[in-house]
């Protein structure tokens, strides 16, 4: 089986908006081509964030748009990386 890694983000949606994380999610990086575990991907779970997510991303390359389905979390280790290398 083929996992993707990825970050589940929970948020109120009277706080931030859906397109804001995506924008905060694209000053992340750049997507690059590759269909592996690290390639980049937005999930959305609804009609509306289904929208919003494929208007953000049609001019991006190399980025994916999918429903959401299984989530797995990483093992521990995996676990707030970028804040226990002093990245955050």
């Amino acid at each position: 089986m083929d996992y993707t890694e990825a970050l589940f983000v929970e948020y109120d949606p009277k706080v931030v908006s859906y397109r804001d994380i995506l924008e905060k999610w694209k000053q992340q990086g750049q997507p690059y081509p590759t269909k592996t575990q690290y390639r980049w991907a937005v999930f959305y779970l609804n009609e509306e964030q289904e929208q919003v997510a494929k208007e953000f991303c049609q001019k991006m390359d190399h980025v994916d748009v999918e429903p959401v389905t299984k989530f797995y979390m990483a093992e521990e280790r995996h676990q707030n990386f970028l804040a226990r290398m002093g990245g955050l």
